[in-house]
């Protein structure tokens, strides 16, 4: 049976053998979502990554916006949790509700105070050691919020602001980026995904936010969405312990791939980011005989040829090259382990080109005190 016909977000990459994927790193991450239809069907599907450690997508934001078309039901979660199968190292992600930041408050806070209660309720039938609660909100008030629900299950029914102390929390947890966020409009009684890009100083305020909340309640934080490669590098010096990645896959559409801490280029007839240079080039042969690169056995042109085509052998090997680049970026932020002040140094050097990225980091150096975990890690998400 083939992994990317068991798990397969966003109907992108049929033609990519989940086993190739496996093979580049411990940690992959999959949606759950194909299985609320035929939960049967993916009954056991754990066994097959024997020696990994899977985090599990719960589906939450594909029920707000009418991917899954039934209600959104924990139980429903669970039962489809239970029914994969799973083991002492992996996470599963509570069913939760994301509020996107350009509903209504009141709206948003209703979403916060849901997808806690699913969690609460989620946390009876799953050992607590592997689920993850997800911490929402756009403004401080709102995680803040987010987080006293999530710790006090007496405080979901009361709905209160106070605090209560004296309640064990989890050790881990996990927090939404939500780089780019979508809001669902209702038309005609249908939900429909509208397109909406949050601003992106508001992104990042609300990640510093976020993990200064967190640090210093939970040990390891997971965050959830981190959409590129400078995301994940910034939550790595905030504090993040894992985060997951999907842009190799959606890059890999768009006839892009990247090169690790030079960034996307465009390959092929499709131009939406910068053309491959010589730069690039020199950097991708210098990591050609990498162990992990699944085509060291070819030779770059011959690669180059296969990954400008448009065609699914094209996509297949344009998307095994970035999710390898993806796990050296992951080498490259575990040479900063447990040393903040020369991740810093080695990002401002990395982005002395690119004002935004120069603007983000004064930012987090400004607002934040930086701590970079033993550990790092990016989960593959497939």
């Amino acid at each position: 049976m083939r992994f990317a016909t068991i798990f397969l977000t966003n109907n992108i990459g049929d033609e990519v053998d989940g086993r190739s994927v496996a093979c580049l790193t411990e940690d992959l991450m999959f949606s759950v979502a194909p299985a609320y239809s035929s939960v049967g069907r993916y009954a056991g599907v754990r066994r097959l990554f024997d020696g990994k450690r899977l985090a599990y997508d719960s589906g939450g934001f594909s029920f707000l916006i009418g991917k899954i078309r039934q209600p959104p039901d924990p139980m429903k979660t669970v039962l489809v949790y239970k029914a994969l199968g799973f083991t002492d190292r992996d996470f599963l992600i509570q069913l939760d509700l994301p509020p996107a930041y350009h509903l209504p408050r009141e709206e948003r806070l209703k979403l916060i105070r849901k997808s806690a209660e699913f969690y609460h309720a989620m946390r009876g039938e799953l050992s607590t050691a592997n689920l993850l609660p997800v911490v929402h909100g756009w403004t401080r008030e709102e995680l803040l919020y987010s987080l006293q629900l999530l710790l006090d299950p007496d405080r979901v029914a009361v709905g209160s602001f106070t605090t209560t102390m004296g309640v064990v929390w989890p050790s881990r947890v996990a927090v939404g980026a939500y780089v780019a966020s979508s809001v669902v409009a209702t038309h005609s009684g249908q939900a429909e995904a509208v397109l909406q890009r949050t601003p992106r100083d508001v992104v990042f305020r609300r990640l510093v936010d976020a993990m200064k909340l967190l640090r210093d309640t939970c040990s390891e934080i997971f965050l959830l969405g981190a959409s590129n490669i400078n995301t994940t590098h910034l939550a790595f010096l905030l504090g993040a312990r894992y985060t997951d990645g999907s842009a190799w896959r959606l890059a890999a559409m768009l006839h892009v791939i990247f090169v690790a801490e030079l960034g996307r280029f465009s390959i092929g007839v499709k131009r939406v980011s910068k053309p491959l240079d010589d730069r690039a080039l020199r950097k991708m042969r210098e990591v050609w005989r990498h162990p992990l690169n699944p085509f060291k056995d070819m030779k770059l042109h011959e690669f180059l040829a296969k990954a400008k085509q448009s065609n699914r052998d094209g996509f297949y090997h344009r998307a095994l090259w970035n999710a390898f680049q993806l796990k050296l970026e992951e080498e490259i932020a575990n040479q900063y382990a447990c040393n903040p002040d020369s991740y810093l140094n080695y990002l401002k050097a990395r982005w002395q080109n690119t004002p935004f990225w120069r603007s983000v980091l004064k930012l987090v150096e400004k607002q934040s005190k930086l701590y970079v975990q033993p550990t790092l890690d990016i989960f593959l998400k497939t």
